[in-house]
């Protein structure tokens, strides 16, 4: 038994993202956008992007590419390039989180399910918690 499981790769345990990737995930409250944008500065490599050029590619508009480029910016994955117009290279501050970088790239391809899952249950917990900060309660 678990002969299938071995031969097609799946943990029997259930779990598919490493556990230092799912922290990463949840502490920079990760979206789908954003790691379709690491995606996309990733595989450009040297390459510079901009909000157009990266708005195109991930079919939003320029200034939700702005703000997606800025956050990598502040996450440490990219950098600012002092050329005009305002632009970006992919650039991980360090080697640590270049290869978490390289493992959210290997999940997201092979448990693309998995990934999605994990970002939209802190996305639907974070929409959570902001309306039940609203909601009135009556004093005991």
């Amino acid at each position: 038994m678990g002969g299938a499981a071995a031969c097609t790769g799946v943990r029997m345990t259930g779990i598919t993202i490493p556990d230092d990737l799912r922290r990463f995930i949840v502490t920079h409250a990760l979206t789908v956008p954003h790691v379709e944008a690491i995606l996309q500065l990733r595989a450009g490599g040297a390459e510079s992007w901009d909000a157009p050029r990266l708005a195109t590619r991930l079919y939003v508009r320029a200034g939700s590419a702005a703000t997606l480029l800025a956050d990598l910016c502040a996450m440490g994955i990219a950098r600012p390039l002092d050329e005009p117009p305002l632009s970006y290279r992919y650039a991980p501050e360090t080697a640590e989180l270049a290869a978490l970088l390289d493992a959210l790239e290997l999940a997201y391809s092979r448990h693309l399910v998995d990934v999605t899952r994990l970002i939209h249950s802190v996305e639907d917990r974070s929409a959570h918690d902001f309306a039940a900060a609203f909601r009135f309660r009556k004093e005991p």
